[in-house]
């Protein structure tokens, strides 16, 4: 499904090629919320699949566990490219970012529907 395509492993690349944006050190001024990037990447995915899954209705039910089983491994596979920045507390441009590359995510899911 979406994990086995060209457009997730283009969308990977894409996290991969703005890594400089975790790198940095935050400020008290830019910090998001207070809100881990862990936090902010476990509930994006959260969401895209919720979202899918209801503008999607005529999905079976296995196919739409599928689809929320490779939530998981999204979550490992974003959690192994940012390594010890995961658990840092997010800056507003990190949170940007992180919105942003869901959309794109979600916009590669719906590029899938006629493949599931």
């Amino acid at each position: 499904m979406l994990l086995k395509s060209d457009a997730y492993e283009a969308c990977i690349g894409y996290f991969a090629d703005n890594l400089d944006i975790f790198e940095g050190k935050s400020s008290a001024t830019n910090i998001a919320n207070g809100i881990s990037i862990s936090d902010i990447v476990t509930d994006q995915v959260a969401d895209m699949l919720m979202n899918f899954c209801s503008q999607q209705t005529q999905l079976s039910n296995d196919v739409r566990l599928s689809v929320i089983a490779e939530g998981d491994k999204l979550v490992d596979d974003i959690e192994q490219i940012l390594g010890k920045s995961w658990e840092h507390i997010a800056t507003i441009e990190q949170r940007s970012f992180i919105e942003e590359y869901f959309l794109l995510l979600k916009n590669s899911l719906d590029s899938q529907i006629p493949n599931l």
